[in-house]
């Protein structure tokens, strides 16, 4: 990753669901946010962003399958840490239901604190939230988005 001349810097990428922007720091992907104003505060270079951005564009075009991006953790509770690195593990195209989430990242019984930590995670989707569903197999929320949710999910199942 190039050199940063900020603490964080941000980039916009258009995707199949809608305007993003990527927010980095030396220690990693900061957040992925959608909307059409950048994050305040950060300033915006798109080299900065280009390692990160260049994997996300692969996995919506349906190339990359795995990202190797750190995460910057910095404001992550331990439980939350937990949580979003135990996500990352989920194969590509299958799902889990939060109660086993729970259990891979070594709380079991904790299946609604793992919703809740889903609920916040700023990594989508280098961070599968969208793999992670009901143990009855229905997909959830996620936020007022359930259709991107869905349209990722689709995306990995190959169409």
């Amino acid at each position: 990753m190039p050199k940063l001349t900020a603490s964080r810097a941000t980039a916009p990428l258009d995707s199949p669901i809608g305007s993003l922007w990527v927010t980095v720091s030396p220690a990693g992907l900061v957040e992925v946010t959608r909307g059409d104003v950048p994050p305040p505060g950060i300033p915006r270079d798109d080299d900065a962003c280009a390692a990160a951005i260049a994997e996300l564009v692969d996995y919506f075009a349906g190339r990359g399958r795995d990202f190797s991006l750190d995460l910057d953790l910095t404001d992550a509770t331990d439980f939350d840490a937990a949580v979003w690195q135990a996500a990352r593990h989920i194969p590509y195209g299958t799902t889990m239901s939060y109660g086993e989430l729970a259990i891979m990242a070594g709380h079991p019984g904790a299946a609604r604190a793992v919703g809740g930590a889903m609920a916040r995670c700023p990594f989508f989707p280098v961070v599968p939230c969208h793999r992670v569903i009901h143990a009855d197999g229905s997909i959830g929320g996620w936020g007022s988005a359930t259709w991107i949710k869905r349209w990722l999910l689709e995306l990995e199942a190959g169409g």
